[in-house]
């Protein structure tokens, strides 16, 4: 059976556009607070912000590519209608999800240390090397090292490249480990199943780009502030209803 989005080209600009603007709504509503979220924002308030977003982002991109591959291949077997029914299945699913966990939530429950504390969690099952341990002290060491002798200053720049590439590979290593089989991976598949792909994936992609930009730049804006759980689980799930609404109307549309 050819695949849907080889005949995908015939829609407009509009509902390129359309179709983009949901797939960043979906991502950014599924992952904003999420633990992937916490996990980037954690790891900025430990290491260097610059490094964690490169190693964060990039793994969170080979997610995204990973998740269009297999939608893409959904695709290939079973009608765009068939497709868009289980899409709206699927956002129907996690919508009632969200409405569980905001059902019992603690009405006084903190939504930003609760997604510290579980990201924490996960940060500590990654395995750390020594030179996490000097990047992590390098801020208050620094201005006592600056005077050293000469054949130390030698091979900074070395030193300094090990240290990066050790943050990079671990932000990497966490934020994959902690997007893999996540209610937003499942959902991106499903998208790119039943949309076209080029949109789906480049509205992934940003949605990505900004949620790992905000991760690593409200490091310490989030220090003292409470955010009610209720208030994020409510919220999922009426945007996941929402987006089950939409991709029932493209099965309507569709048949």
């Amino acid at each position: 059976m050819a695949s849907h989005h080889a005949v995908a080209i015939e829609a407009s600009n509009a509902d390129y556009f359309e179709i983009f603007c949901r797939s960043v709504a979906l991502v950014g509503v599924a992952e904003l607070f999420d633990k992937t979220w916490f996990m980037g924002l954690l790891l900025a308030l430990r290491y260097r912000a610059r490094t964690v977003f490169v190693g964060s982002f990039a793994a969170l991109f080979l997610h995204t590519i990973l998740a269009a591959a297999m939608g893409y291949a959904f695709a290939r077997f079973l009608a765009p209608r068939v497709l868009n029914y289980m899409t709206a299945g699927l956002f129907f699913v996690f919508a009632a999800l969200y409405a569980k966990d905001w059902y019992f939530a603690d009405p006084e429950g903190d939504a930003i240390e609760a997604g510290k504390e579980e990201a924490g969690n996960d940060v500590e099952l990654v395995p750390a090397s020594a030179e996490d341990d000097d990047i992590s002290t390098a801020d208050t060491e620094g201005d006592n090292t600056e005077c050293s002798a000469p054949q130390a200053s030698k091979g900074s720049a070395s030193v300094g490249s090990a240290d990066e590439l050790a943050v990079l590979s671990k932000a990497f290593v966490a934020v994959f480990i902690a997007e893999w089989g996540d209610r937003t991976q499942i959902a991106m598949v499903g998208q790119h199943a039943s949309q076209p792909l080029i949109p789906v994936f480049l509205g992934s992609t940003v949605a990505f780009f900004l949620l790992t930009l905000s991760a690593v730049g409200a490091a310490t804006l989030l220090n003292g502030q409470k955010l009610r759980e209720r208030v994020v689980f409510g919220f999922s799930a009426c945007c996941f209803a929402l987006f089950g609404v939409l991709a029932l109307r493209d099965a309507v549309v569709n048949s």
